[in-house]
């Protein structure tokens, strides 16, 4: 089943030492692999020029997001139907911001098996599953 990849993925895989670089940085590798089982919505792209802009990285967020779209060329769209889920979701849910309601509704609503992301915030969404990008490599890519 297919797999959303959050958007701290690709910056924790860019950035400084952290316990979860390198696991973002396989994962990023293991989109090369045909057989990979992840995608991205396209508000992780937005998010991710967003960020970087803000940052005033502008040029690196550019050329991150045109290197995804590369290895993912069909991001998940976000339609009313998700933007409706994450208005419900919202409601249900005080401590999730609306770029996470957006990623936990692409999940809901697309019946993907889970979002790959460092933010323990998924945790409390019990309607999806939050897989640790360090599990992840170690049960899908080191597991193969």
């Amino acid at each position: 089943m297919l797999n959303l990849l959050d958007t701290n993925i690709f910056i924790y895989a860019r950035g400084r030492a952290h316990k979860y670089r390198e696991a973002c940085r396989k994962i990023i590798e293991f989109l090369e692999n045909p057989r990979n089982d992840l995608n991205v919505d396209s508000e992780v792209l937005q998010e991710l020029l967003y960020v970087y802009t803000y940052r005033g990285q502008r040029k690196i967020g550019i050329k991150l997001v045109e290197d995804i779209q590369v290895l993912l060329p069909t991001p998940i769209q976000i339609t009313g139907e998700v933007i409706a889920k994450a208005c419900e979701l919202m409601r249900k849910y005080d401590s999730l911001v609306p770029r996470d309601a957006v990623h936990a509704a692409v999940t809901i609503v697309e019946d993907l098996e889970g979002i790959v992301s460092t933010d323990k915030v998924f945790d409390s969404v019990e309607e999806i599953k939050r897989i640790d990008p360090i599990d992840f490599v170690k049960e899908r890519i080191q597991g193969q």
